[in-house]
């Protein structure tokens, strides 16, 4: 089942406008040209390919890169011919291509509100993830205050993957020579005028660029899934094109009283930077997280159910409207156990089995032709902590000859 897909929206130079596009590589990509917040998202999502392929990336360009771009635009909408615009062609791409997003991501415009309640609203219904960046500039207590009664995003389920902060990546454009200030040709120093005596050069690039991290958490996600399979978690995975990040948060192993610690504690994942390893994501947990502890607010166990429900279903198609009988009510076990066993082998699951029990299938039900198989899974939690602990042992110091 291809899992490693991801829907993007926004603003671009080239490309058609409110169309359902499929980009499988960097040709794919170039038809919406190197402006606006695609361009800027593809070369992210592609920076963490890796040796087993490439994310594919369903990209719905709203408006020009240039444009005033409006809510209502990215959100959408379905007209009485049918015609789709935003958000709402995602609705379209299973019977297009067989396969739909699991990521969704609107880089730069996520945290918008109309924005953030259609991207709660989509991956409620199809228990895909979307991944909502923090708005440029925020800090860390305003961030931690978000999540809050009140906040931008105390409503975050399940569904969803706080991001923070933004990414500091490699500006193409920065010159080492020139200085960001230039002499002002009006100041006079014999008079001692008050103008300025420095002015900023119009020609001075910065050396990093800021960009919201989605893109390249959705890269990431696409590339383990790929490499390591959809049940490992996307946490302690390093980013690449990743120079630092617009905040420095505190970090320290085991601590958690630490900022970046703190942030997972209100479900908000982050990025730090492990000492010879890279920039990497940290944080196993949904925006569900606090307000659920279950073990569904681990992105990774919702991402196992979503998957396994949609490989299931796709899988007993076609005996469905069969003739209600106990060979074909084998069949159907027997076909999702196969399956379930082969994750099992995989590692992606530690225990599945799929059941068909009287006490799931009232007799009004049979009537009408509705069977109700049970399947109870484990899955591979992410090991998110490890404690050791530690005892001096004395006696061994009688065995010194």
């Amino acid at each position: 089942m291809v899992t490693a897909v991801i829907g993007l929206v926004g603003t671009a130079d080239l490309g058609e406008t409110n169309t359902l596009t499929l980009c499988k590589n960097a040709k794919d990509d170039a038809k919406f040209g190197t402006l606006g917040t695609i361009p800027e998202s593809l070369k992210a999502i592609r920076a963490q390919d890796g040796t087993r392929g490439s994310a594919l990336v369903f990209v719905v360009k709203v408006a020009q890169h240039d444009a005033s771009l409006t809510p209502a635009e990215i959100v959408g909408a379905v007209d009485a011919t049918g015609t789709r615009t935003g958000l709402q062609l995602f609705a379209t791409a299973l019977s297009q291509f067989g396969f739909e997003p699991m990521i969704y991501i609107v880089p730069r415009y996520s945290a918008i509100g109309a924005v953030k309640q259609a991207l709660v609203a989509i991956t409620n219904q199809n228990e895909s993830m979307a991944y909502i960046d923090a708005p440029d500039g925020d800090t860390f207590d305003e961030m931690i205050a978000s999540r809050g009664n009140g906040g931008d995003f105390a409503t975050l389920n399940d569904g969803q993957k706080l991001l923070f902060p933004h990414f500091l990546i490699p500006n193409p454009e920065f010159v080492e020579e020139l200085p960001p200030t230039i002499p002002n040709p009006e100041y006079d120093a014999e008079n001692n005028n008050t103008v300025s005596q420095e002015i900023p050069n119009p020609d001075y690039q910065p050396k990093y660029l800021t960009v919201p991290m989605s893109a390249f958490a959705a890269g990431l996600r696409a590339k383990i899934d790929l490499e390591e399979g959809w049940h490992a978690s996307s946490s302690n995975h390093a980013f690449t094109g990743v120079e630092g990040m617009d905040v420095n948060l505190t970090f320290s192993l085991g601590d958690t009283t630490c900022e970046a610690n703190m942030l997972n504690a209100a479900g908000i994942t982050t990025a730090v930077n492990l000492y010879g390893l890279g920039i990497v994501e940290w944080g196993n947990y949904s925006a569900g997280f606090p307000g659920n502890t279950n073990t569904e607010a681990f992105e990774c166990v919702r991402r196992t159910r979503a998957i396994m429900k949609r490989a299931i279903q796709q899988a007993c198609i076609p005996f469905i409207d069969k003739p209600f009988i106990k060979a074909n009510v084998d069949a159907i076990r027997n076909t999702v156990n196969q399956y379930l066993n082969g994750l099992v082998s995989q590692g992606k699951i530690v225990y599945g089995q799929c059941f068909y029990r009287p006490e799931s299938n009232p007799l009004n039900e049979l009537a009408l032709g509705h069977l109700t198989f049970d399947i109870d899974f484990t899955p591979a939690l992410p090991m998110q902590r490890l404690t050791f602990t530690y005892k001096i042992d004395l006696s061994q110091l009688s065995n010194i000859q």
